[in-house]
């Protein structure tokens, strides 16, 4: 069995998706969600602050007044306070998660992960997964949050430890506001904390899903026998040689993603990008004169053309303009295009050395 040495396919990451395999991260998540909520009481603070003092004032005077009145004021303040701050807060949390997760992994719903599976129930496939990468990372990172929360907690205590000390000789309100300035630095802490690690969860995230979706040269062969017998797909490379057949010769050079010689007798254009193209497409081809032809434009044009007798000779004899690549040539096709596009890169990099 071929080692997974090559990228998924845009198939193979459509098809993921499906299932559900995509990359996302809590933590950027929980860092989105802290800061919209410091956010929003930095902005509704002080009208949080008086709905308090007010709710203090009640409670005090109900003590002289009709219980029945008196908590009726106190139900009636208190009712508001949690409409305005609690259902704010609801909303706000919602609309956050929704846009963050949105953003990460963009509209999806994955029907086929709500499906029952016996691979769920597989105990031993269970265990092995909880000595993975993924695991151990997530074992490190919950210990760094625990520590972390755990020193700005003692900080801050440490900080306000006179405050708090004096707190019973003041009127309650003191305390809150004590309280309230503890919890805007311990939050402004963690969110700093979240922009971290984040990122890393992020990256750390994206490197195991696409690891998770490697693809061996037997996969690739496999995944292009398979789409040789749909039919939306031949439709599609139906549509796709008109329109190469309707293109003038220059235009498809230009195309091209890299040309293929012979040196002289033979020239293949290629054309490949992992979103329009499923595999690497033939889609234009001359011998003798017009091999030359091609050559001379594809130079003009700043199109690689890399030179291989065998590759050339292989696509000329079996693969007609408009046809995907046969499944014996996707190792040095795959080859060719990997030097071809480095070619392309350094030019851009001399080009950009010479303004």
């Amino acid at each position: 069995m071929s080692e997974k040495t090559e990228k998924p396919t845009p198939k193979k990451i459509r098809d993921a998706r499906k299932k559900g395999q995509v990359a996302k991260s809590v933590e950027v998540t929980s860092g989105m969600q802290l800061a919209m909520i410091l956010g929003y009481f930095t902005f509704e603070g002080p009208a949080l602050w008086r709905m308090l003092v007010q709710l203090q004032e009640l409670a005090i005077n109900a003590v002289n007044q009709n219980l029945t009145l008196g908590l009726s004021q106190l139900i009636g303040a208190a009712g508001s306070l949690a409409l305005r701050f609690v259902a704010g807060i609801a909303a706000i949390m919602i609309t956050t998660t929704a846009f963050t997760i949105l953003a990460q992994i963009g509209p999806l719903l994955a029907t086929e992960a709500l499906k029952p599976s016996a691979k769920k129930l597989n105990v031993m496939a269970n265990l092995k997964n909880i000595f993975s990468a993924k695991n151990l990372f997530e074992f490190v990172k919950s210990v760094l949050k625990v520590t972390l929360l755990s020193l700005i907690f003692f900080y801050l205590l440490r900080q306000y430890s006179s405050t708090i000390q004096f707190l019973p000789l003041y009127p309650v309100i003191n305390g809150l506001e004590v309280a309230m300035r503890l919890l805007f630095w311990m939050f402004l802490s963690l969110i700093g904390f979240y922009v971290v690690i984040g990122i890393a969860d992020l990256a750390f995230q994206r490197h195991d899903n696409t690891k998770k979706m490697m693809m061996s040269m037997d996969d690739i062969k496999q995944e292009h026998k398979n789409l040789e017998g749909n039919s939306e797909i031949k439709q599609k490379r139906k549509e796709v040689h008109r329109e190469i057949q309707s293109g003038s010769l220059a235009a498809n050079v230009k195309k091209s993603t890299a040309v293929v010689r012979n040196p002289t007798h033979i020239a293949v254009c290629l054309y490949y990008h992992p979103e329009k193209s499923p595999l690497p497409q033939v889609i234009e081809m001359g011998r003798d004169k017009r091999a030359l032809h091609i050559v001379d434009l594809a130079e003009k044009a700043g199109v690689p053309v890399v030179e291989n007798i065998q590759v050339a000779r292989a696509l000329a004899n079996g693969t007609p303009v408009g046809g995907y690549i046969p499944a014996e040539l996707f190792e040095p096709v795959a080859h060719i295009l990997r030097l071809a596009m480095k070619l392309d890169y350094d030019d851009d990099d001399s080009e950009d050395d010479e303004r």
